[in-house]
């Protein structure tokens, strides 16, 4: 997936790989970071793997993320929404992964939740995480000050990659970790109230249905914004497909239909981008 993410910068980027490089690196930081402070906190603990950052993290979880939140956020560009509805659509697309996926790794012992939830065994504050993921990192990296209008905006990636200047480059590398951090630490807070920390399973269900049929709506809306005008633009898609396939294999491979089944369901958001991308653009 990191790979993956790395050979779309280089293509998509071409004007300014160094800002997009360093978009991958720090993304590598936070995702770091965001699952060192949820280990650190005693909600939950990986399984051991071959490569173990500070012995508690695998390696591979750190350049999921890079993989997630990159391919989202181009996801996201691409619909052309108004910036906050474009930060919502991103994370809801996001979101849309763990529905599936986090039951069908918990059964695998990829990771141990120490409470468990009404949801399959994970806590409610879990999805929650994953909601504020993205967009703490969407709002600091998006972020800029308008010299002309003299008020902050949000910028698509693109948008960012035009400013060649070292000042964007050191704040991207110095501040946006920082702040996203920030976010989630805050969010961490909030989580901890006992109705949000294990949220009912009714509210749970209703939260996938709005997932669900949110995200796809709002494909379906910007559906032609979608096709793939060059041959790397079904790179992101296939980033987020990539662990869909993977986790629905394994749910396959342990017996849990159930789960498998239910991985594919909750997918469509991701499906239909990928099956969007596909079809070509043309004038």
């Amino acid at each position: 997936m990191f790979i993956l993410a790395l050979i779309h910068a280089f293509f998509d980027a071409k004007e300014n790989r160094i800002q997009r490089f360093l978009m991958l690196i720090t993304l590598f930081v936070y995702g770091f970071l965001l699952e060192y402070m949820g280990v650190m906190s005693g909600n939950y603990h990986y399984a051991p793997e071959l490569i173990m950052l500070f012995k508690v993290i695998p390696l591979s979880v750190t350049f999921s993320w890079v993989g997630i939140i990159y391919s989202v956020m181009l996801i996201g560009d691409l619909l052309n929404l108004p910036s906050w509805l474009r930060i919502i659509t991103s994370t809801l697309i996001a979101l849309s992964l763990d529905w599936g996926m986090d039951p069908i790794a918990v059964d695998l012992g990829a990771w141990t939740w120490d409470y468990e939830g009404e949801y399959f065994g994970v806590p409610g504050f879990n999805f929650i995480g994953w909601f504020f993921i993205p967009i703490a990192y969407l709002l600091p990296y998006e972020l800029n000050w308008n010299t002309k209008s003299k008020k902050l905006q949000l910028l698509k990636i693109k948008q960012i990659d035009s400013n060649r200047t070292w000042t964007r480059k050191l704040y991207t590398l110095l501040i946006v970790v920082p702040i996203a951090a920030g976010i989630l630490i805050l969010v961490g807070i909030i989580s901890r109230i006992p109705f949000l920390y294990n949220l009912n399973l009714i509210i749970i269900i209703i939260w996938i249905i709005l997932t669900v049929s949110i995200s796809t709506g709002m494909i379906f809306w910007k559906r032609e914004n979608l096709r793939r005008k060059r041959w790397y633009d079904i790179i992101p898609p296939i980033i987020l497909e990539l662990l869909v396939i993977n986790f629905t294999s394994f749910g396959f491979l342990i017996g849990r239909y159930d789960l498998a089944a239910l991985m594919l369901i909750i997918s469509i958001p991701l499906w239909s981008i990928l099956g969007l991308t596909l079809v070509k653009y043309t004038e």
